[in-house]
């Protein structure tokens, strides 16, 4: 995905014009998305030593799904409440905090993508042959 996020934009534009029956699909898709980039991005963040909050980091990740202006938004990160949340700085660390940048995160994002945009098409797809009846 680039960096500037204009794919994710240009997806939301493209998927304004899809029949409202495909939404419980694309739901689930974002879901199984957001449940997978989790644990990809846990796997990536588990640290092999540390002093307590860095330990714990990996288990500070989760997602939330929202549902905001008839749009299906999925947040994912490591929560701030949570033991370890704080150590969500390690993803860019530049190295002087004992640790080299970790981009688990980003990995995780990257390893999902293609995933994502197949179960989004599989979504779209179901729906438009549910609405033309065939």
């Amino acid at each position: 995905m680039a960096d500037d996020f204009s794919e994710p934009y240009e997806l939301a534009a493209d998927l304004s014009e899809v029949p409202s029956e495909a939404n419980r699909n694309i739901k689930k898709a974002i879901e199984v998305t957001a449940r997978n980039v989790r644990d990809d991005w846990r796997q990536g963040a588990e640290v092999g030593r540390g002093d307590g909050y860095s330990e714990r980091y990996a288990s500070s990740i989760f997602y939330d799904i929202k549902f905001l202006g008839g749009s299906i938004e999925a947040e994912i990160g490591p929560e701030l409440g949570r033991p370890g949340g704080s150590a969500g700085f390690l993803e860019d660390a530049p190295g002087g905090v004992q640790a080299s940048p970790q981009h688990a995160g980003r990995d995780a994002l990257e390893a999902n993508e293609a995933d994502f945009v197949r179960g989004l098409e599989i979504a779209i797809t179901e729906a438009v042959i549910d609405k033309l009846g065939a």
